[in-house]
């Protein structure tokens, strides 16, 4: 499968508004998108950064990177996992979903679609 049809897989996610898969300094490699009010490449590249915070703050209390962040706001979630920074391709996934959006299943499917993306990437 190629890399665009994997974050499709999230378009069918209850609340979904945009997907994109970005390589760890925040440049977007694929994306998807249902809310044309959302600039993809700056908002995945503004939360890249939080993404990246938190990586090192991990490492600054004696644990290893951030694998996962989840923002939870009024009006919505946003959702990030990363495919390891040791692993053959250091990648994140960002998912925006509404506020009522399936958060669950807009996990497991990014969590299934990791390790697809690593071994395409490597």
């Amino acid at each position: 499968m190629s890399l665009e049809g994997y974050i499709e897989e999230l378009n069918s996610v209850k609340g979904f508004r945009a997907a994109g898969l970005m390589n760890f300094t925040g440049e977007m490699l694929v994306s998807s998108i249902a809310d044309a009010s959302i600039d993809l490449n700056v908002v995945s590249a503004t939360f890249n950064d939080i993404f990246r915070s938190a990586h090192e703050a991990s490492g600054k209390v004696g644990m290893r990177a951030t694998n996962e962040v989840v923002i939870s706001t009024p009006d919505g979630i946003i959702i990030m996992l990363c495919t390891g920074v040791e692993s053959a391709a250091h990648v994140h996934l960002i998912c925006i979903l509404d506020h009522e959006g399936n958060q669950a299943l807009a996990k497991m499917t990014m969590e299934k679609m990791g390790p697809k993306i690593v071994e395409e990437l490597a």
